[in-house]
Protein backbone atom coordinates (compact mmCIF):
# COMPACT_ATOMS: atom_id res chain seq x y z
CA UNK A 1 0.00 0.00 0.00
CA UNK A 2 1.45 3.42 -0.93
CA UNK A 3 2.18 5.85 1.91
CA UNK A 4 -0.53 8.31 2.71
CA UNK A 5 0.06 11.87 1.79
CA UNK A 6 -0.94 14.59 4.16
CA UNK A 7 -3.73 16.73 2.89
CA UNK A 8 -3.56 20.39 3.72
CA UNK A 9 -6.11 21.49 6.29
CA UNK A 10 -7.94 24.53 5.06
CA UNK A 11 -9.10 26.75 7.85
CA UNK A 12 -11.78 29.17 6.86
CA UNK A 13 -11.32 32.48 8.66
CA UNK A 14 -14.38 33.48 10.58
CA UNK A 15 -15.93 36.60 9.13
CA UNK A 16 -14.94 39.71 10.99
CA UNK A 17 -17.78 41.45 12.76
CA UNK A 18 -18.76 44.76 11.26
CA UNK A 19 -16.68 47.64 12.52
CA UNK A 20 -18.09 49.31 15.59
CA UNK A 21 -19.32 52.78 14.93
CA UNK A 22 -22.29 55.07 15.05
CA UNK A 23 -24.44 52.98 12.67
CA UNK A 24 -22.89 49.63 13.54
CA UNK A 25 -24.87 46.47 14.11
CA UNK A 26 -22.41 45.64 16.88
CA UNK A 27 -23.46 47.13 20.19
CA UNK A 28 -21.23 48.10 23.11
CA UNK A 29 -22.75 45.17 24.99
CA UNK A 30 -21.70 42.82 22.15
CA UNK A 31 -18.13 44.09 22.30
CA UNK A 32 -17.89 43.91 26.10
CA UNK A 33 -19.37 40.40 26.00
CA UNK A 34 -16.91 39.29 23.34
CA UNK A 35 -14.08 40.84 25.35
CA UNK A 36 -14.94 38.68 28.38
CA UNK A 37 -15.45 35.58 26.23
CA UNK A 38 -11.93 36.00 24.78
CA UNK A 39 -10.44 36.72 28.21
CA UNK A 40 -12.08 33.54 29.56
CA UNK A 41 -10.72 31.51 26.64
CA UNK A 42 -7.22 32.89 27.24
CA UNK A 43 -7.50 32.15 30.96
CA UNK A 44 -8.62 28.57 30.27
CA UNK A 45 -5.81 28.09 27.75
CA UNK A 46 -3.26 29.46 30.19
CA UNK A 47 -4.54 27.15 32.94
CA UNK A 48 -4.25 24.20 30.55
CA UNK A 49 -0.73 25.27 29.58
CA UNK A 50 0.31 25.66 33.23
CA UNK A 51 -1.02 22.17 33.99
CA UNK A 52 0.91 20.76 31.03
CA UNK A 53 4.09 22.68 31.89
CA UNK A 54 4.17 21.95 35.65
CA UNK A 55 5.99 18.57 35.43
CA UNK A 56 8.54 20.08 33.04
CA UNK A 57 9.11 23.09 35.30
CA UNK A 58 9.43 20.78 38.32
CA UNK A 59 12.00 18.68 36.48
CA UNK A 60 13.97 21.81 35.53
CA UNK A 61 14.09 22.78 39.22
CA UNK A 62 15.29 19.28 40.13
CA UNK A 63 18.04 19.46 37.49
CA UNK A 64 19.16 22.93 38.68
CA UNK A 65 19.19 21.71 42.27
CA UNK A 66 21.26 18.65 41.40
CA UNK A 67 23.78 20.65 39.34
CA UNK A 68 24.07 23.21 42.17
CA UNK A 69 24.62 20.40 44.69
CA UNK A 70 27.33 18.84 42.53
CA UNK A 71 29.12 22.16 41.95
CA UNK A 72 29.04 22.98 45.66
CA UNK A 73 30.28 19.50 46.53
CA UNK A 74 33.22 19.95 44.12
CA UNK A 75 33.75 23.55 45.29
CA UNK A 76 33.50 24.59 41.64
CA UNK A 77 31.96 27.65 40.00
CA UNK A 78 31.06 25.94 36.74
CA UNK A 79 30.94 22.75 34.75
CA UNK A 80 31.45 22.57 31.00
CA UNK A 81 29.85 19.69 29.11
CA UNK A 82 29.33 18.80 25.47
CA UNK A 83 25.75 20.15 25.76
CA UNK A 84 26.63 23.40 27.47
CA UNK A 85 27.96 25.10 30.57
CA UNK A 86 26.34 25.50 33.97
CA UNK A 87 27.80 28.16 36.21
CA UNK A 88 27.13 30.25 39.27
CA UNK A 89 26.99 33.99 38.93
CA UNK A 90 27.09 36.43 41.83
CA UNK A 91 24.45 39.13 41.69
CA UNK A 92 24.66 42.17 43.92
CA UNK A 93 21.61 43.94 45.31
CA UNK A 94 21.81 47.26 47.09
CA UNK A 95 19.63 48.67 49.85
CA UNK A 96 19.74 52.09 51.46
CA UNK A 97 19.95 51.67 55.22
CA UNK A 98 20.48 55.32 56.25
CA UNK A 99 19.08 57.71 53.65
CA UNK A 100 20.30 60.92 55.30
CA UNK A 101 23.87 59.64 55.67
CA UNK A 102 23.93 58.58 52.03
CA UNK A 103 22.53 61.91 50.78
CA UNK A 104 25.06 63.84 52.88
CA UNK A 105 27.90 61.73 51.47
CA UNK A 106 26.71 62.11 47.86
CA UNK A 107 26.22 65.87 48.15
CA UNK A 108 29.71 66.32 49.66
CA UNK A 109 31.21 64.14 46.91
CA UNK A 110 28.92 65.08 44.02
CA UNK A 111 31.58 65.25 41.29
CA UNK A 112 33.19 61.96 42.31
CA UNK A 113 30.12 59.87 43.19
CA UNK A 114 26.87 61.79 43.52
CA UNK A 115 25.96 62.25 39.87
CA UNK A 116 26.67 58.57 39.07
CA UNK A 117 25.21 57.02 42.19
CA UNK A 118 22.11 59.07 42.90
CA UNK A 119 18.85 58.45 41.10
CA UNK A 120 16.09 60.86 42.03
CA UNK A 121 12.42 60.06 41.65
CA UNK A 122 9.22 61.43 43.14
CA UNK A 123 5.94 59.77 44.07
CA UNK A 124 2.72 60.69 42.29
CA UNK A 125 0.89 61.02 45.61
CA UNK A 126 3.35 63.59 46.95
CA UNK A 127 3.16 65.61 43.72
CA UNK A 128 -0.66 65.50 43.82
CA UNK A 129 -0.64 66.69 47.45
CA UNK A 130 1.71 69.54 46.54
CA UNK A 131 -0.50 70.55 43.62
CA UNK A 132 -3.59 70.51 45.85
CA UNK A 133 -1.86 72.73 48.43
CA UNK A 134 -0.48 75.17 45.83
CA UNK A 135 -3.46 75.68 43.48
CA UNK A 136 -2.33 73.21 40.83
CA UNK A 137 1.28 74.48 40.67
CA UNK A 138 3.96 71.86 40.18
CA UNK A 139 7.03 71.59 42.39
CA UNK A 140 10.12 73.15 40.76
CA UNK A 141 11.78 70.86 38.23
CA UNK A 142 8.77 68.55 37.84
CA UNK A 143 6.55 67.99 34.81
CA UNK A 144 3.59 65.67 34.50
CA UNK A 145 1.80 63.92 31.67
CA UNK A 146 -1.41 61.95 31.52
CA UNK A 147 -2.64 59.01 29.50
CA UNK A 148 -6.04 57.41 29.27
CA UNK A 149 -6.56 53.69 29.72
CA UNK A 150 -9.74 51.77 28.98
CA UNK A 151 -10.84 49.37 31.72
CA UNK A 152 -13.51 46.74 31.18
CA UNK A 153 -14.97 45.17 34.31
CA UNK A 154 -17.50 42.43 34.72
CA UNK A 155 -20.91 43.39 36.05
Amino acid sequence: MPPRSRRPVIVEPSPAPPAAGHNSLVTDDDLVGENFKLEDQLKAGLAKYNEWAKPLQDRLKEIESEISRRLLERKADSTKTEHGTAYFSVIMNTKIEQREALIDFLMENWDAWGNDMMLVNVTKDAVKRYMEEYSGQLPPGISISHFQRLNIKRS
